[in-house]
């Protein structure tokens, strides 16, 4: 009679606790993943002369294949990725219809800097592992579409931080630092967090395949900021008259 009761009535009902369990760590503020165990064979893009080639170290030179860039921005893949469920999906199905539309390179942001909700590097050399997870998650799904990225590292604007958030970081350690956010290109304490913070993306291992972001062939580039200008550097109306 004890067994049956239990067959019955525990039973389901342990099985419906385990199973609310993970669909709260899956969908809630820490979501399971898991490693990937296979991952479909991808090239490193070179250049050779004027174009750009796939690499395939065991062909000769001549026999390796041309690539051709054909791209999008899509700078909110890593902020949505942060997050499993709807959002994850969105990440997922814009990398799938670029992939379908015959689109080879996305550009996106691997910066957010500051004491947002979502940002990846919270002070100097400190980072949310969580936003870190979302965009370990961008690069395996562009790599599962044969989407190569562009990962930009850093804001020239004050959105998601940007160099205004290393000067701040640097005025609050105490240094003497201008309030122009043009200090980021020269004040050395400055220089030190942006190449801690490159460092720190490059050495990064993914916590999915298990790929250094250093060795991962999905990603295509690297832009150093995002819509860089210095209006206080003497060459930079050189520049901006330049024919």
């Amino acid at each position: 009679m004890a067994s049956d009761w239990r067959d019955k009535k525990l039973y389901p009902l342990l099985g419906i606790l385990l199973l609310s369990i993970f669909l709260y760590f899956n969908l809630g503020s820490n979501p399971i993943t898991f490693p990937i165990l296979w991952q479909s064979h991808m090239g490193f893009v070179s250049a050779n002369s004027t174009h750009f080639i796939i690499v395939n170290p065991r062909a000769p030179l001549e026999n390796q294949s041309t690539f051709y860039i054909n791209g999008w921005n899509s700078y909110w893949l890593m902020q949505e990725s942060v997050w499993a469920g709807p959002s994850r999906s969105r990440v997922s199905k814009m990398l799938k219809k670029g992939a379908e539309m015959g689109l080879t390179v996305c550009r996106t942001w691997a910066f957010n800097d500051g004491a947002g909700p979502n940002a990846l590097q919270i002070s100097p050399g400190v980072f949310n592992e969580r936003v870190f997870r979302g965009l370990d998650y961008v690069i395996v799904e562009a790599r599962k579409r044969g989407i190569r990225l562009i990962l930009s590292l850093v804001n020239n604007l004050s959105n998601f931080g940007g160099k205004a958030q290393y000067v701040r970081w640097a005025q609050e350690a105490g240094h003497n630092v201008s309030s122009s956010t043009d200090s980021f290109f020269s004040h050395p304490m400055i220089k030190d967090y942006y190449k801690a913070y490159v460092k720190a993306i490059l050495s990064r291992k993914n916590s999915l395949s298990g790929v250094k972001y250093a060795d991962e062939p999905a990603i295509f580039a690297w832009e150093l900021m995002n819509e860089p200008r210095c209006s206080s550097s003497s060459s930079a109306l050189i520049l901006q008259d330049a024919p």
